[in-house]
């Protein structure tokens, strides 16, 4: 079953392990302080925020008598869950005759918690893992597509395709005997008619269309079924759920975003965390024998060391 957890729910328990800022400035959008605003603000004012958020807001509406000058000192007050849902004054400028000030973040993207929570899907997602809720194919009687005579490549519509698994070679006029194709990455043309034996995604078009080769140039009419694994949607809300992650991966998940705010805030806590959420995606992964399991995971972990080591200035 697809996921009914929240990228805000994941990040609310990130929140809890860091040690600075929250990852999304979402519930900073606009603020507007009442009454007693101080002196000393003026409309396109520079405005530190302190308080580990780390961001930059300006003056965008004043009323009242309020004067020119910069505005140092605001305070944040908490929202709970590490959010910040308003701004007061601090003591050194409560006392001005200004009112009405709006601040408003620059910003305001949500960043980095959408890039990081992308790239734990994608990472989840991508080749070699394979997985059973996952994965789009057809049917012979109504196939990815069907082949022309002499034709060798084929435009198809499939807006979701993230890498091919299997393709099926079917002909409707035996039966639907079936014949399994070898996939490669790209292959060449060949325009003297045969069985096809082998397929290849060689071209996306950046608009869902995928562009199939197959090789030999088909000598007649064939249902051709292929099975792909869909690719990772991005994250454009942070009430989006996980899918298509099931629930019971929320482990992992969040595991995975957890390494990423610590990588995020320098927390020296990423490596010992991201190594986990590598070894929990080994362990759980479908369409891995044991050995490639071992395989990807050594890969990852040493490009992990390495990168850290030239970090560290030890490359």
């Amino acid at each position: 079953m697809a996921s009914t957890i929240s990228l805000q729910r994941t990040i609310n328990l990130t929140q809890q392990f860091l040690r600075m800022s929250p990852l999304t400035f979402s519930s900073l959008g606009s603020v507007s302080i009442g009454s007693s605003a101080g002196s000393g603000y003026a409309v396109g004012d520079s405005i530190f925020i302190p308080s580990g958020v780390g961001g930059i807001a300006s003056v965008s509406s004043i009323s009242g008598s309020g004067t020119t000058g910069p505005v140092t000192g605001l305070l944040l007050r908490s929202g709970g869950q590490g959010y910040f849902t308003s701004l007061t004054n601090s003591s050194t400028t409560s006392n001005g005759s200004g009112t009405g000030l709006t601040v408003n973040t620059t910003t305001t993207n949500n960043d980095p918690a959408f890039s990081n929570a992308d790239w734990v899907l994608q990472t989840i997602l991508s080749a070699p893992f394979a997985w059973c809720w996952n994965r789009a194919t057809a049917s012979p009687g109504a196939p990815t597509f069907s082949t022309l005579t002499g034709v060798t490549d084929y435009e198809v519509s499939l807006p979701n395709f993230g890498w091919m698994e299997k393709a099926t070679c079917y002909d409707p006029t035996n039966g639907y005997s079936a014949q399994a194709l070898q996939i490669g990455l790209v292959i060449a043309g060949e325009t003297l008619p045969n069985q096809p034996a082998r397929i290849a995604p060689i071209l996306d078009d950046g608009n869902g269309n995928i562009t199939f080769r197959i090789f030999p140039a088909p000598d007649k009419v064939y249902s051709i079924v292929v099975e792909y694994q869909k690719s990772a949607p991005l994250f454009t809300s942070v009430s989006q759920p996980w899918s298509p992650l099931p629930d019971y991966f929320s482990f992992m998940y969040n595991q995975g975003f957890l390494a990423k705010g610590y990588e995020y805030t320098g927390d020296p806590r990423f490596g010992s965390a991201l190594q986990l959420f590598y070894t929990q995606l080994a362990a759980t992964s479908e369409g891995l024998n044991e050995t490639q399991k071992n395989l990807w995971l050594e890969d990852r972990l040493n490009s992990m060391r390495q990168t850290m080591g030239i970090q560290q200035g030890k490359g």
